[in-house]
């Protein structure tokens, strides 16, 4: 059996203005179980979560999307 490579990706919380109000590390094996683990971020009162991996945007995450 194989084993799960984890990849590092930077999650960061933004405000309506594109402001960065905070930044969590995430650790995954894929972008959509980074993905995932970002929208859950969603719940502590940020507008949009930002994805990356490096200099790679993932995924942007509309938290008003309930």
């Amino acid at each position: 059996m194989g084993v799960l490579k984890m990849a590092t990706y930077r999650a960061y919380r933004v405000d309506s203005r594109r402001h960065i109000q905070s930044a969590e590390w995430l650790e995954a094996p894929t972008d959509k179980a980074a993905t995932k683990q970002a929208e859950e971020l969603c719940e502590e009162g940020a507008p949009t979560i930002e994805l990356w991996q490096s200099t790679r945007l993932v995924d942007q995450i509309d938290c008003d999307d309930d």
